[in-house]
């Protein structure tokens, strides 16, 4: 048996060098699992869960952004929503003022200088690309695939903690991936009850590479007892 002799300095240097290697492989696992569950694993039980919510409420802040101009704000709406098919939203769009209810096949929109509702029968106007997000904030989590995705880390502390992600998805949203590319996703993840807190959205315009569409969209409340009614007043019909 042969004894190799080491000096203490070496030594020294070759325990750092060895304990350095393993923080190094701890965080290298950590950025990849974050609370013991992998990335695509998490990002899979979110959507699930958000999905599965009987109800919510949310608020959105959609806008343009070209490079040496100031951003152009297409929506700002404060909204709720109780599955299956009510959903109400207050705001403005492409800077006008907005109120509407959608109940089912019926849509209530209020005027803004009257103050009256109109009742327009059929589901064509929320369905309507002008408001596939407002309405339907859930329809930008739908996606096709997802090549790249990575757990960042974690948020907060001892009150409501968030698990962080990132991932490059191909969406599918006829308006979004119609007008845009380059989909980044960054996804703020509730670590108690595994549902989307907030999610930032940015992709490149197809027709203005100089442009950028960005969207931040905040959840709360989920399934809270939440009462969306056609209004009180009497509106006037009008069918579609």
């Amino acid at each position: 048996m042969r004894w190799v002799v080491i000096s203490r300095p070496r030594f020294l240097v070759a325990l750092v060098f060895v304990a350095a290697l393993a923080l190094g492989y701890m965080g290298l696992r950590g950025c990849t699992t974050g609370t013991g569950v992998e990335a695509d694993a998490l990002l899979t039980e979110a959507l699930e869960n958000t999905r599965a919510s009987e109800s919510y409420r949310y608020r959105i802040d959609s806008r343009l952004e070209t490079e040496g101009e100031a951003s152009s704000y297409f929506s700002q709406i404060e909204g709720a929503a109780v599955m299956p098919d009510r959903v109400y939203i207050k705001g403005t769009l492409i800077n006008s003022p907005i109120e509407m209810i959608q109940i089912e096949d019926t849509t209530y929109m209020k005027d803004q200088i009257t103050g009256q509702w109109l009742v327009l029968k059929g589901n064509r106007l929320a369905q309507s690309e002008l408001f596939i997000t407002e309405l339907n904030p859930l329809g930008v989590l739908n996606f096709k695939d997802v090549p790249e995705i990575a757990y960042v880390g974690r948020e907060g502390g001892l009150g409501r903690a968030q698990d962080v992600l990132e991932l490059k998805p191909m969406v599918i949203n006829p308006f979004l991936e119609m007008q845009f590319t380059d989909f980044d996703y960054r996804l703020w993840i509730d670590t108690e009850d595994q549902r989307i807190a907030k999610a930032n959205i940015t992709a490149r315009s197809k027709s203005a590479p100089n442009q950028r569409l960005l969207i931040d969209i905040e959840f709360w409340d989920y399934n809270k007892e939440i009462a969306i009614e056609p209004p009180e007043t009497a509106p006037k019909e009008k069918e579609e």
